[in-house]
């Protein structure tokens, strides 16, 4: 059986990944993703507990080779999603580090910008 592509279908995957390749990590929102990441943890322990659960004797070859994959597909989910939450942690940590040095300059300017006021004052003789 050969497999045929609908032109409609790949017209609009296509659109959808260009659109999906566009958007930027900044733009997801925070909280859609905090909860996403809340439902994969939940998702990986059911299925965690799943295999667990299995019975050790009445398992055959299949039932071992089925729990292998799954366990498998479980470890490199849960790595992609520890390294999307390093990521994230480094994006929120360097934004907080961006925020911070722009409060420390506009601070900065604002000192400046008064102690010029002040000498310019004693310089003119006005009274403080």
């Amino acid at each position: 059986m050969t497999l045929t592509c609908d032109p409609q279908v790949a017209a609009a995957n296509a659109a959808r990944r260009a659109e999906t390749q566009q958007l930027k990590l900044a733009e997801i929102d925070s909280d859609w993703l905090d909860n996403m990441v809340k439902r994969l943890f939940s998702e990986l322990d059911r299925q965690m507990k799943q295999v667990e659960d299995s019975k050790p004797d009445s398992r055959d070859a299949n039932g071992r080779a089925a729990n292998a994959r799954t366990l498998a597909s479980l470890e490199r989910t849960l790595e992609k999603l520890a390294r999307t939450e390093r990521e994230r942690a480094a994006m929120r940590h360097s934004k907080a580090l961006a925020k911070d040095g722009n409060a420390k300059s506009a601070l900065d300017r604002a000192i400046t910008r008064i102690v010029t006021i002040e000498l310019s004052r004693k310089d003119s003789g006005e009274p403080e």
